[in-house]
């Protein structure tokens, strides 16, 4: 169902993952305009996040980020 919302982030310590990010909804973050606050599951912290777009990263930079996902929504 969120398949089409799954988005590659970056948190502000640098770390890839993808997530679910819903236009102007947040289910598991706190919302603050481009970005949102929410856990890195790479490093295991709280930190704010932001959309990155595919095409400025390396094939290997989005196969690492497609690997680890945020938890679900159930």
């Amino acid at each position: 169902m969120f398949a089409r919302f799954e988005t590659i982030v970056r948190c502000n310590r640098g770390h890839l993952f993808t997530t679910i990010w819903v236009p102007l909804g947040s289910f598991k973050a706190i919302r603050l305009g481009p970005r949102r606050y929410q856990r890195c599951p790479v490093g295991h912290h709280w930190a704010w996040v932001r959309k990155v777009d595919p095409d400025q990263l390396s094939a290997a930079e989005r196969e690492a980020a497609g690997r680890v996902h945020d938890a679900h929504v159930m």
